[in-house]
């Protein structure tokens, strides 16, 4: 049986996330702030990310690019991204990210 604590992170189009999914990583723009978490977008669809089990959470603004690592947890209404790291992205093209991820993923 595989070692869910050193499972590593699948990069993952927002889209493409599915219930089999457990260790995610996401990148796009923040889509709007909440709380508890904010909205993150990729071109591909929006999914929130629940920053409320990190200690200190730097306050991002609305079309800053992040890249999230975290447990994706599934809900009958759609996804959450329970974050473990947040990097943000400054300066990243995001057409140049897009096709990277287009021809990894």
């Amino acid at each position: 049986m595989a070692d869910i604590r050193r499972t590593p992170y699948q990069w993952k189009n927002i889209q493409d996330l599915n219930v089999a999914d457990f260790k995610v990583s996401i990148s796009g723009a923040v889509a709007g702030l909440r709380d508890d978490g904010f909205l993150v977008g990729d071109g591909s669809g929006e999914v929130f990310i629940n920053t409320s089990r990190m200690e200190k959470i730097e306050v991002y603004k609305d079309n800053e690019i992040v890249k999230v690592f975290g447990r994706l947890m599934p809900y009958e209404s759609g996804f959450e991204i329970q974050s473990e790291i947040i990097q943000p992205l400054a300066g990243i093209n995001m057409a140049a990210l897009k096709k990277i991820k287009d021809a990894l993923l």
